[in-house]
């Protein structure tokens, strides 16, 4: 059973940090029998470019930065991987691990899905922090201090130079029942992903191919606020037909070679008002000094908070 986030009672504010497509770097070469023809090129890809932008330096000025300002939740949208590989997923748990983070919610990325092979392995590393509960019929959930943290999986396999995800309508089914569940516990809902749930984002090739599904259900349902990654673009758009916030956040390990790309994630802050949510969202980037800063002034929105009810 949800918790309640009741009309009358003003609970206190909360911070959230989200940040994305931190792409550890490679901790060892794939085994003989993890060798695909997709994998092969990724590691090409990995070796003439992704490696010269994604360090540790950058990743660890944002997780320091990230401690300073105290968040109550994280939200972590993917890609810590660049092939998907076990000794990937293991290094991954165990970075995870040495953060000492406060309660996470992870949604997987394209990288974590490179080549069809089962999950169920790599799905018990993370399970700590995917929050995936069999017996229940939702989609990964975590509530703090009246928020609610709702996780989709867009990380499925795809052909080679392609980087596509997808929602499928189980998940979608499960989503919406769940944001009616949470909306009617009085929660703000908010709604992580990988992949943007919109069009002209990225590249086709890289795009979710049934946004439009999930687009269909925020509408109906609503939601307070999305997050997503995979762009390494720090943006800030809305669900088309919708005011409902998108926002999305560059690489956390990405070198600061220029202020769009520059490492970086979004300090949000979350406030009960009597008959609304008022959310502030503040970019924060690496600069070239390799020092963090906020990056361009703070969004803030204010989203309807509808009483909890009843039933």
């Amino acid at each position: 059973m949800l918790p309640t986030a009741e009309g009358s009672v003003l609970l206190s504010c909360l911070r959230l940090a989200h940040f994305s497509d931190p792409h550890l770097p490679l901790p060892a070469l794939p085994h003989l029998r993890e060798v695909r023809f997709k994998r092969i090129l990724s590691l090409l890809s990995w070796g003439l470019n992704r490696r010269q932008l994604h360090k540790w330096a950058p990743l660890c000025a944002v997780m320091r930065d990230i401690h300073s300002t105290h968040p109550d939740l994280v939200a972590l949208t993917g890609d810590l991987t660049n092939l998907g590989l076990l000794s990937e997923f293991l290094q991954a748990r165990r970075w995870l691990q040495d953060q000492n983070l406060p309660p996470t919610l992870l949604v997987p990325g394209n990288h974590e899905a490179v080549v069809r092979e089962s999950s169920a392995a790599k799905e018990e590393i993370w399970a700590p922090w995917l929050h995936q509960d069999t017996s229940q019929n939702h989609p990964p959930l975590l509530v703090d201090k009246g928020v609610a943290l709702i996780g989709l999986n867009t990380a499925v396999p795809s052909l080679p130079f392609f980087a596509t995800g997808r929602t499928g309508l189980l998940q979608l089914s499960r989503l919406a029942d769940c944001l009616e569940t949470t909306r009617a516990a009085g929660l703000c809902r908010v709604v992580l992903l990988h992949h943007p749930p919109l069009r002209h984002m990225v590249q086709d090739r890289k795009a979710l191919t049934d946004l439009e599904a999930l687009q269909d259900v925020l509408r109906n349902t609503g939601a307070e606020l999305v997050l997503h990654g995979h762009s390494h673009r720090a943006t800030t758009t809305t669900i088309p037909g919708t005011d409902i916030p998108v926002i999305g956040t560059t690489s956390a390990s990405h070198i600061p070679d220029s202020p769009e790309k520059a490492a970086g994630w979004n300090c949000i802050d979350i406030e009960p008002q009597t008959k609304s949510w008022r959310i502030t969202v503040q970019r924060r980037a690496l600069a070239a000094n390799g020092q963090m800063h906020a990056h361009g002034s703070s969004h803030i929105f204010t989203r309807p908070r509808p009483e909890a009810s009843d039933g």
